[in-house]
């Protein structure tokens, strides 16, 4: 069978069973193509140390121990792996630049009798056509924004309009995130070419002729940040505010963080992070809330002194961009329920 060189475009990828990413693990993890599995033909320690008798020894002798290391990794791919792959089966597969990582298992797997396609270009290839798309292409597609004070459930609403078949990108679970100070709760958090990869699927799935609807976010959230061609149709898009009292929107917080706030070293800690910018004052009654277990007050100050200052400045810059607002009431599940009804009629009018 034979080996055959592929373009990459979203459709060709759809043209096989499966891909496979030869790369190390480490290169795997910082990112790959979507739905892609991992048979690395290196290890990261082999990599290594292949590379460094590359460079520092012997070109010769890093391919031949190169060359004893990939054919031992192969063989324990296709048993652990493949050997379960029928007959008509087509993979794709790709390294870095679809070189000889790829050519060692492209070979072998054409010799069993399987026909074999290796991405042009290799991953670099790929990554191209996601920053293409990030900076340029991206601005075709139509975006409308959930805004709203801190606590006005907007995650939920996404969730909820996803329900009702409404398009919906959440760049806070693309970014294992939940996009405050308090949203970091120790989990770790994509590399960012990870993150435009997944928001690069992200919108490749919906339609580019009906509204996609996200949250209004700064250009970070947490370590990540917003790639320039999203953050220039999200500054432009128009905006749905969902509206609710101090209050509720402090009991609906408590609720939601209620793994931060049974973490009394982690609570506080986050709180410290805050004294740069709210002085140590404030950082002190904070502290004295947490530590008496009064979550809703500490919730209802956070908002007040910290959050809602910094929503009114962005509210104030964005106000002509509002084109409807939403009242939440208790932000209970039935009234999350009749504002997406509300906004898919606003929606619909658009």
């Amino acid at each position: 069978m034979s080996i055959n060189r592929i373009n990459i475009c979203p459709k060709t990828l759809k043209d096989f069973d499966e891909i496979i990413d030869v790369r190390s693990p480490a290169e795997y993890q910082e990112d790959h193509v979507p739905s892609s599995i991992n048979l690395p033909v290196l290890s990261d320690k082999e990599r290594a140390l292949i590379g460094t008798i590359y460079k520092q020894k012997n070109k010769f002798e890093a391919k031949k121990l190169g060359a004893a290391l990939i054919s031992k990794n192969i063989s324990t791919s296709i048993k652990k792996t493949l050997l379960t792959r029928t007959r008509d089966w087509k993979p794709l597969i790709y390294c870095w630049r679809g070189g000889q990582r790829s050519y060692a298992l492209a070979t072998i797997l054409s010799q069993i009798g399987w026909d074999v396609g290796i991405i042009e270009g290799g991953y670099k290839s790929f990554r191209k056509i996601v920053t293409k798309f990030l900076d340029e292409e991206i601005s075709a597609f139509k975006v409308i924004l959930i805004a709203g004070n801190t606590g006005t459930a907007k995650t939920e609403m996404l969730k909820v309009l996803r329900q009702k078949e409404i398009q919906t990108v959440d760049l806070e679970q693309l970014a294992n995130h939940k996009g405050s100070v308090f949203g970091s709760q120790g989990q770790k958090q994509p590399s960012q070419k990870r993150f435009e990869t997944n928001l690069f699927s992200a919108f490749m799935d919906n339609k580019k002729d009906e509204f996609i609807v996200m949250e209004a976010e700064s250009n970070k959230i947490g370590n990540i940040s917003i790639p320039k061609g999203l953050w220039s149709l999200m500054k432009k898009a128009p905006q749905i505010e969902l509206v609710a009292s101090l209050k509720n929107r402090s009991l609906f917080l408590t609720n939601q963080y209620s793994e931060i706030t049974k973490n009394q070293k982690l609570l506080k800690k986050q709180i410290m992070s805050l004294e740069r910018i709210s002085g140590s004052k404030k950082i002190t009654e904070w502290l004295a809330l947490a530590n008496d277990k009064k979550f809703s007050l500490l919730g209802m100050s956070l908002m007040e002194n910290h959050y809602d200052p910094r929503y009114k400045k962005s509210r104030l810059r964005n106000s002509r961009k509002i084109i409807s607002s939403i009242e939440l009431g208790d932000i209970s599940n039935e009234k999350i329920e009749k504002s997406a009804e509300k906004i898919k009629y606003v929606i619909s009018c658009l």
